[in-house]
């Protein structure tokens, strides 16, 4: 569990300059995978060789989310300042287009590190088509997420500098029939 928190310190410190948080969410997958799964005792050492291979992809990719959160968190703001009805259900759509927005930035970042592709929108296709294919596994990884977020801020705001690690540790029990549902889905 040291490595898992240790992964959780170093995504956070290397998210702090907004523009590596690709790279690092990335990075913090393939380091994760590689601890959970292929028994690799050297974590810290994997996450920091992904970075820098990873950067590239998952910087392209992170910039174009970016500005695309930005745009959905702040029409949700701006209509929900009304009580209008149809200001109201406007605020709903944008609210469920975000959700969808951000089940695919869960997986896009893991295809990433999976080497699936190394072009920016055949790996946001892909992780599209896996989040509207496999919605409920998703939206499962994403209720995990958010209860994480909400104990973090909430209750032990000690857990906010690891809570990357912590996230893609239970999102990597998952993670894997996720993938393997989607390969199903795909060779039929």
């Amino acid at each position: 569990m040291t490595n898992i928190v240790l992964l959780g310190f170093f995504t956070t410190l290397c998210s702090l300059p907004v523009i590596t948080a690709g790279a690092a969410f990335t990075s913090l997958n393939v380091a994760t995978k590689a601890y959970l799964y292929d028994d690799d005792d050297k974590p810290l050492r994997i996450f920091f060789s992904s970075f820098k291979e990873v950067f590239p992809l998952a910087t392209k990719v992170w910039l174009l989310h970016v500005p695309v959160l930005a745009i959905l968190v702040w029409d949700i703001v701006y209509y929900r300042t009304s009580d209008a009805t149809l200001d109201i259900l406007a605020a709903a759509a944008i609210f469920v287009l975000l959700v969808f927005v951000i089940l695919e930035m869960q997986m896009v970042f893991v295809l990433i590190g999976k080497n699936r592709t190394r072009k920016v929108w055949p790996c946001i296709k892909m992780a599209l088509d896996i989040s509207a294919n496999c919605f409920w596994h998703c939206a499962m990884l994403l209720l995990f997420t958010a209860s994480v977020i909400a104990v973090s801020l909430f209750i032990f705001r000690g857990l906010l500098l690891v809570m990357p690690g912590v996230i893609a540790f239970i999102n990597w029990q998952f993670i894997p029939e996720i993938l393997r549902r989607y390969r199903f889905r795909e060779q039929r």
